[in-house]
């Protein structure tokens, strides 16, 4: 996200006003006539030096509009008769200065007020990183990445949720969607990962953690009928085995080495949480997650883009082929460069106006790695260690 004191450079800031003054000098020298004032163009200068950059900057390109204004006089009065200290000239030179003061004070309260919200976004974006903490590349023998691209304009995250932990029963990942948006579905979706990363470590079957995420829900509703759907999965990286659990949400995706299109697990939905209690947990689906295959857990936002009709600002065209785009970059390469197509190719089929937050979540079962001939098993010189000690 980029900063909301972000500025030209330097260099711009105080080239583009004096190349305009130039050009406006150089506009009166070739043009200009009797009956042509275009050194009164120059007050233009300070007021787009304001628009760039900070008080000094202005007060110089007003000084450079006035010299400009006071040379083009001079270098008038050498081909013309015309007189560089008419009452003309030196009405010209006050209304610039005066233009210039103005300038200065409103470029002093623009840089007043980007600074405060500079200061605002930078506590808003560290906020925001505390409730969605990025997963790390590797956990639990399984290699992981993320993205997530809020629909909510300056921010980094909307109600989507993603988060992933290592657990004594395996890499246990979350990813779900917060009904309603702004800052009350951001509330909500702080509660349920601040509650998954605590209970998914407790000796919780994967539908009984999903119990007491419903339980999170209901208590931090306020009485509001609200809901969150979800998606639990549970993944041994050294055995494969795998479990998933949806709460009203889209199922995971698995991509192959080479398929062509992306395959969804066939895990039974139920209701979503904060809404349990009418049903009961959901049935938990147990499968296995192959060496190098790709588990994918998403979000309405990527299912859901659509292309807008031409010349239209509604999304009525087509979806998005989801199984498709997922396989065309998760299927080999790179994790992130893979995520970092997926976005683009939804963003770009929605012609860049996704009405919905997006996120996705990557786990991969990595081969085994050989270890050289003769080479200890890490835990076998921790053995060794130990078994000495006890010597």
């Amino acid at each position: 996200m980029g900063s909301a004191t972000a500025r030209p450079s330097r260099l711009v800031r105080w080239a583009v006003p004096v190349v305009l003054g130039l050009l406006v000098a150089a506009l009166d020298w070739y043009q200009g006539g009797p009956g042509v004032q275009y050194p009164g163009t120059l007050v233009a200068v300070p007021l787009l030096a304001a628009t760039l950059g900070g008080p000094f900057t202005t007060a110089g390109a007003g000084v450079v509009a006035l010299l400009l204004s006071h040379g083009i006089a001079v270098a008038e009065s050498l081909r013309s008769g015309y007189q560089p200290y008419s009452s003309a000239a030196m009405t010209r030179l006050t209304i610039i200065a005066v233009i210039t003061l103005v300038a200065v004070v409103a470029s002093w309260h623009r840089t007043r007020r980007e600074r405060s919200a500079g200061q605002v976004a930078a506590v808003a974006d560290a906020a925001q990183l505390a409730i969605l903490e990025p997963p790390p590349r590797r956990i639990g023998g399984l290699r992981c990445a993320s993205a997530y691209r809020s629909a909510t304009q300056l921010a980094r995250i909307g109600g989507d949720l993603v988060a992933v932990v290592e657990t004594r029963q395996g890499v246990r990942a979350l990813v779900g969607d917060v009904q309603g948006k702004g800052l009350d579905a951001v509330r909500l979706a702080g509660y349920v990962l601040g509650s998954f990363r605590e209970r998914a470590h407790d000796d919780l079957e994967l539908d009984e953690l999903a119990g007491a995420l419903d339980t999170t829900v209901r208590r931090a509703s306020l009485g509001q009928e609200v809901f969150v759907t979800a998606t639990l999965v549970q993944v041994d990286g050294a055995t494969g085995s795998l479990e998933a659990v949806s709460c009203g949400h889209p199922a995971p995706f698995l991509v192959s080495p080479g398929a062509g299109r992306a395959r969804p697990l066939a895990v039974e939905p139920g209701p979503p949480l904060g809404l349990l209690e009418l049903t009961g947990p959901p049935v938990a689906l147990r499968t296995r997650l192959e060496v190098h295959d790709r588990l994918v857990l998403v979000t309405d936002g990527l299912l859901e883009a659509r292309r807008p009709r031409l010349l239209s600002r509604s999304p009525a065209g087509p979806f998005v082929d989801a199984e498709a785009l997922l396989a065309e970059h998760l299927a080999d390469g790179s994790l992130s460069r893979g995520l970092d197509g997926v976005v683009r190719g939804a963003t770009q089929w929605s012609r860049g106006r996704l009405r919905d937050d997006l996120a996705v979540l990557v786990l991969e079962r990595p081969a085994a790695e050989r270890l050289p001939p003769g080479a200890a098993h890490p835990s076998t010189g921790d053995e060794r260690a130990a078994s000495t000690s006890h010597r």
